[in-house]
C-alpha cells in the first residue's frame, strides 16, 4: 500500500479501514503518511467519511467487547483481556483521530467524540457491575479501565527549571 495523496486514495483506504477484520495497523500506518490539500470541499467530504470510519468500528468494537465478556463466564483473567483488547481496538481509534492531515481543531474534536463514548462505556460497565454482589467486578473494571491513563509531562519553563549549579550547595530531605 501506498500513503494517499488524492482524495480518491483516502476514499479507498478508509473504507478498507471500516471494514471489520482488516488489518487496521498497518491502514493506519499507511494513513499517517498520507497527504493532501485541505481545501473546504474535499476537507468536508474527507471528514464525513472519518466520521463513517469512526462510527463502524466503535460499533464493531463493541460488539467485539460484549462477545468476549459473554463468553468470559465470570473469569477475571477473560473480563481483564476483553477489556485490553477493547482498549487496544480503542487506542486505534485515537490513531486514526490524530492523523496528521487533519488540522489542529479537527484532531481535537474527533479524539472527543471516541473519549466520550469511551467514558460512557466505561461507566456502563461500572454500573452494571454494582448488581455483582461480590463487589469483584466492580474492582476489576476499576482497575483495569477502558479508558488509557493518559499522562501529562508539564513543559519545564525557564522560571520552573532546577537549579544545577555545581558550588551551590543542596538542601537534603530525608523521609
Amino acid at each position: 500500500m501506498n500513503p494517499p495523496k488524492y482524495y480518491s486514495d483516502w476514499v479507498k483506504l478508509l473504507d478498507l479501514l471500516k471494514q471489520p477484520g482488516q488489518e487496521d495497523g498497518k491502514i493506519l500506518s499507511v494513513l499517517e503518511q498520507g497527504r493532501l490539500e485541505w481545501t473546504p470541499g474535499v476537507a468536508d467530504k474527507l471528514l464525513n467519511l472519518t466520521y463513517e470510519v469512526i462510527e463502524a468500528k466503535l460499533r464493531y468494537t463493541t460488539k467485539l467487547f460484549q462477545q468476549e465478556l459473554d463468553n468470559a463466564y465470570g473469569q477475571e483473567a477473560a473480563i481483564v483481556t476483553a477489556i485490553l483488547n477493547a482498549r487496544r481496538r480503542f487506542d486505534l481509534l485515537f490513531r486514526l483521530c490524530r492523523l496528521p492531515v487533519f488540522p489542529d481543531d479537527v484532531k481535537e474534536s474527533l479524539t472527543n467524540v471516541v473519549s466520550k463514548y469511551v467514558e460512557d462505556s466505561q461507566n456502563a460497565l461500572l454500573e452494571s457491575a454494582k448488581h455483582d454482589r461480590t463487589g469483584h467486578l466492580a474492582y476489576i473494571i476499576r482497575h483495569n479501565s477502558l479508558v488509557q491513563k493518559r499522562t501529562y509531562v508539564p513543559e519545564l519553563t525557564e522560571q520552573s527549571k532546577p537549579d544545577f549549579t555545581p558550588n551551590k550547595p543542596r538542601r537534603r530531605v530525608l523521609f
